[in-house]
């Protein structure tokens, strides 16, 4: 039989397709971030009657049980694809979104918390980032770049459209509207737009022209498999599964600093307000430093995807590190608001960059074939490290009087963990993630 040839010679990619659709995907996990919840937490603590420590519990509970599905996620992405897990989330966040609206105490609270967390911050923003990976593999961190810039603009945007929607209609109502918007934007994207691989529009990765020799027939997947489901034949690719990985240096570094960057960061968008006014600065001078923070971020994605595709991506880790630590250290003096926007350019350029070589680094280390349950077994382990942030710096306000203790423990464990970061190197003997990097038949032969 003759092998057929690639059709991706003359045709606009799809792939670049896929990159806004990845963006509306990363805008879409709003409702379930940090700062998407944080608008609301006044309004909640008023119409409830809660405190700010049960407020915070029950966000830390939530957050904490939102971590568990993340691993039936990642086998979901694996087995049934991006675009079908991609839909049922989509569903899920939407109805996350009402049950908020219908919230009567702190118990119902929780179990919209969960929701949400579970749905936004953890399932959607797996499907997001995983997006990408399936499509790039040479412009990865180019592409990884651009769309960070979804974030970011999240982070600029989202707080004030939400509060706007407060003070419109109330909370519950503004909790309505922003469900449906999920569900109406979302679901046509990903029902009409969507696909989970080139191979579903008879392409390949990167666009790329091959030979028929470097190509695999789709008879030879195991039937029932998803890797049957594409008519047309995938290039081989040498990827590791997730006991490789486990096997692997980089993969435990990169757990640790993706745990970390969770926990302070989440702990401080959480509690910017208050530690700005403990520094003396009002709360408009701390919201201003959220389009700061976001513009330092799109600019750092942008250059670092960039740098992501021609530096080493260990390095890039220990830049982003260093600047995490840095944006924390100025938070311990913060004397004016110049400094407060130093802050803002230091820690959000720092986390655009590590969020961009985030996902860069996991498709180039460990391949696409097991990327799900891969990410999912680092999004269990961050979800779950996002929610002991705020209650950190509770303790620490509450218990030893202010900001700095717990300040000083995160500069700490950032020193550290930008000690650790030049050794998340690629995994020994394996050529990660790059199309062509084995024979076609040893390729077949590891899936099977």
């Amino acid at each position: 039989m003759t092998l057929p040839q690639a059709r991706t010679a003359g045709r606009f990619y799809y792939g670049w397709f896929m990159l806004p659709a990845a963006v509306a995907l990363q805008v879409g996990t709003s409702p379930g971030q940090t700062y998407g919840v944080a608008v609301f937490n006044p309004a909640l603590r008023e119409s409830l009657d809660l405190t700010l420590q049960q407020l915070s519990e029950g966000y830390l509970l939530a957050s904490l049980l939102a971590a568990a599905p993340m691993p039936l996620v990642g086998w979901c992405v694996d087995r049934f694809g991006l675009r079908r897990t991609g839909v049922a989330i989509v569903l899920l966040l939407g109805l996350a979104c009402m049950a908020m609206s219908q919230a009567r105490g702190l118990v119902s609270l929780t179990v919209g918390f969960f929701l949400l967390r579970a749905a936004g911050q953890g399932a959607l923003s797996l499907v997001a980032s995983n997006t990408l990976s399936m499509w790039f593999y040479r412009r990865l961190g180019f592409v990884s770049g651009i769309s960070g810039l979804g974030v970011a603009g999240a982070i600029a945007v989202t707080p004030s459209l939400f509060l706007l929607l407060i003070r419109l209609f109330e909370w519950r109502v503004a909790y309505q509207v922003i469900g449906l918007g999920v569900w109406g934007v979302l679901l046509p994207l990903l029902w009409f737009v969507y696909r989970n691989r080139p191979e579903d529009v008879g392409q390949t990765l990167d666009g790329v022209t091959v030979e028929p020799d470097d190509l695999l027939l789709p008879k030879d997947d195991p039937p029932g498999s998803p890797l049957a489901q594409p008519p047309v034949q995938r290039i081989a690719e040498a990827s590791l599964d997730l006991r490789g990985a486990w096997r692997s240096r980089a993969y435990w570094v990169m757990l640790g600093l993706t745990m970390l960057w969770g926990l302070v960061g989440t702990a401080i968008m959480f509690n910017l307000l208050p530690i700005f006014a403990a520094a003396g600065l009002s709360e408009q001078e701390a919201a201003g430093t959220f389009f700061t923070f976001a513009a330092a971020m799109a600019t750092a994605q942008l250059i670092g995807g960039r740098l992501a595709d021609q530096w080493p991506l260990n390095r890039l880790l220990t830049i982003s590190v260093v600047g995490l630590l840095s944006g924390t250290l100025v938070l311990l003096v913060l004397p004016n608001i110049w400094w407060g926007h130093a802050y803002a350019v230091l820690f959000g350029g720092s986390q655009g960059l590590l969020s961009t070589v985030g996902n860069t680094l996991w498709a180039r280390y460990f391949g696409r074939e097991h990327l799900g349950k891969i990410r999912s077994s680092v999004t269990t382990a961050a979800v779950a490290s996002c929610s002991l942030g705020p209650y950190l710096m509770g303790v620490s306000v509450d218990k030893l009087g202010s900001f700095t203790p717990a300040l000083l423990l995160f500069a700490g464990a950032l020193f550290l963990a930008a000690i650790a970061a030049p050794f998340a190197t690629p995994p020994l003997g394996h050529s990660p993630g790059s199309p062509l990097a084995m024979d076609p038949e040893e390729n077949l032969t590891q899936r099977r």
